[in-house]
């Protein structure tokens, strides 16, 4: 299976609001507005919940058997820790945040190599998943 052209540009367009936190905090500190932070920061929340609940879709695939429910598991433990990675100081939930990007992409192997292989989906999950580490690592090196 392909994917249409509309999952690229949503996928790499949902990379912008990651980029415009710290681009305006670098760029133009003392016009950035006070809840900028937090906004960039439940942003980055919800797109980690909802990456996490990719894998249950995909699971759905193959619900039945053990990989199935393997995926469906991956995919809560994903969201939880997306969740919980929220209830954390700012910097600390970043870190947090990042270690769950990571899980994800570890997820995504797993994933690709089990249940389906989609024609670029990998390549696009990966490539996004670097982008949002490097603005996550960005926001970090601006400090607190």
């Amino acid at each position: 299976m392909r994917l249409p052209p509309l999952v690229y540009v949503l996928g790499y367009a949902g990379l912008i609001p990651f980029l415009a936190g710290p681009a305006w905090l670098s760029l133009s500190p003392h016009a950035a507005p006070a809840w900028l932070d937090h906004v960039w920061w439940l942003y980055a929340g919800m797109i980690a919940s909802f990456m996490s609940g990719t894998f249950w879709g995909m699971a759905l695939l193959v619900a039945e058997g053990p990989n199935g429910i393997i995926g469906m598991v991956m995919s809560a433990a994903l969201m939880l820790l997306a969740w919980g990675a929220l209830l954390l100081p700012f910097r600390e939930s970043l870190y947090a945040l990042a270690a769950v990007f990571v899980l994800q992409a570890l997820a995504e192997i797993w994933r690709e190599r089990t249940i389906d292989p989609m024609s670029g989906y990998f390549t696009m999950r990966i490539t996004l998943t670097l982008g949002v580490l490097a603005t996550i690592g960005w926001r970090l090196l601006l400090g607190v």
